[in-house]
């Protein structure tokens, strides 16, 4: 176990250098750095101020030498100021990463809940009408582009019918509000960007959860319950579904990099201030620093997440452990 760990470990340094390096030489290739937001923003701006902010970011130096410095610091998790405001990049990100954490951890729960009960139902109805019809359903679910469907849930539910705010995590009047009706008023304005998040992971977890239950159902010991008059439900969730988890452990590894990608999009469409929205507003404007720290974050996460998954599947499969000690 502890050498598959280490394998592990040793693939995911790997993976995270080559993210950063990919990353940090795709955004010194784009057009542009954090001096012309200076130009833009600024009129009469001295020749001095442009050459220390370059000087501040290392811009003047080859880039890999910029990308030496960035390393050595990022190893002490210092990632410097962001040229456009000032802060720390590092107090930038803790100060967005509840409100991402909170609306990814939200479409992930409601995700599950609603997909993995109609993955379970599916498998008990393989090959029925209904079954199939669904499984087209989730799949003309799964092919539709996020930013359609958010556009589509913000006309029917914020413009026309006006059931739910339309952008934003709390009302203008928020401050005004009792705790309970804050707390009220928090939860509509997560309905649709959980929305928009989940439907896609909702027709995954269907598809995953019904070919291990379909693959499980058909093992002799399955046979041999029904057999003995064990029910329709206990055969259904105690032992198809026990033993097909092993399969939906790699969801945790498909999942989360999902929903931080997807973030992007629907942080911005939303205008929730997660770290989605704050990393498109950084690419925008050459904010190296900022941009580089959540590529950080992000990898590491999605590391962490891959490695979490190769853990229990080996926990869970000791076939894996054999095979990794041969």
């Amino acid at each position: 176990m502890a050498v598959y760990i280490a394998r592990r470990l040793l693939y995911a340094l790997l993976t995270f250098f080559g993210i950063t390096v990919a990353t940090f030489v795709l955004i010194h290739a784009v057009p542009g750095d954090p001096t012309t937001f200076y130009l833009i923003s600024f009129r009469n701006v001295s020749p001095d101020v442009i050459a220390a902010v370059r000087h501040e970011q290392h811009l003047d130096e080859p880039l890999p030498v910029q990308y030496l410095y960035w390393l050595r610091n990022a190893i002490t998790l210092d990632f410097g100021r962001s040229p456009i405001d000032r802060r720390p990049v590092r107090e930038r990100i803790l100060e967005r990463l509840p409100a991402t954490f909170e609306l990814n951890l939200a479409a992930f729960l409601v995700a599950a809940a609603i997909g993995v009960p109609i993955g379970l139902w599916s498998a008990a109805r393989s090959g029925r009408a209904a079954e199939r019809t669904s499984a087209v359903a989730f799949f003309v679910l799964y092919s539709l582009p996020s930013f359609w469907v958010a556009l589509l849930l913000m006309q029917f539910f914020s413009v026309r019918h006006d059931f739910l705010p339309l952008f934003g995590m709390v009302s203008d009047d928020a401050a005004m509000m009792s705790p309970a009706a804050r707390l009220f008023d928090h939860i509509r304005h997560m309905v649709l960007p959980v929305t928009t998040l989940a439907y896609t992971q909702v027709a995954i977890f269907v598809r995953f959860s019904k070919s291990a239950v379909t693959e499980v159902i058909r093992q002799d010991y399955i046979t041999t319950a029904r057999a003995k008059g064990v029910s329709s439900a206990t055969v259904l969730w105690r032992h198809a579904f026990r033993n097909a988890l092993i399969p939906l452990i790699t969801l945790l590894g498909l999942t989360i990099p999902y929903l931080i990608s997807g973030s992007v999009i629907v942080e911005r469409m939303f205008q929730w201030d997660g770290l989605g929205r704050l990393y498109l507003e950084s690419i925008l404007r050459r904010d190296y620093p900022t941009v580089m720290a959540l590529t950080v974050a992000t990898a590491v996460i999605t590391l962490l997440a891959g490695l979490v998954a190769d853990i229990l599947y080996a926990v869970a499969d000791p076939r894996i452990r054999l095979a990794e000690r041969r």
